[in-house]
């Protein structure tokens, strides 16, 4: 019974640095680009969850935002598009804006003040 508890704490420490490796890094914080392409965005999250979305000069209204299973990918929503996250490294992103009548725009995010 002692080696069956030993094998367990010797795989748990194993598997331990391994597995927080594989977690995605959070995206608590804010989000900029674009801003030398005219049309610049921000965007700010409090942990996971999404606080405001800076787009065509104002904050947009009633925007959501749904992240995929392990967060890689955050597809934020408003009443005239839609905008697609994806992370590339710890500080770093991609945008794809969508919007009904214009052709899609993707840029590059970098976290503020990183």
């Amino acid at each position: 019974m002692r080696l069956l508890a030993v094998v367990f704490v010797v795989i748990g420490l194993l598997a331990g640095p391994g597995m927080a490796c594989a977690q995605q890094p959070s995206w608590n914080g804010t989000w900029i680009g674009n801003w030398q392409g005219g049309d610049g965005t921000q965007i700010v999250f409090a942990g996971e969850d999404l606080v405001a979305f800076y787009w065509h000069g104002d904050y947009l209204d009633d925007v959501h935002a749904n992240a995929s299973e392990g967060g890689r990918v955050v597809t934020v929503l408003w009443s005239s598009g839609q905008a697609v996250l994806t992370r590339d490294g710890d500080a770093t992103a991609r945008i794809t804006v969508h919007e009904p009548g214009t052709a899609d725009l993707s840029f590059a995010l970098k976290r503020d003040n990183q």
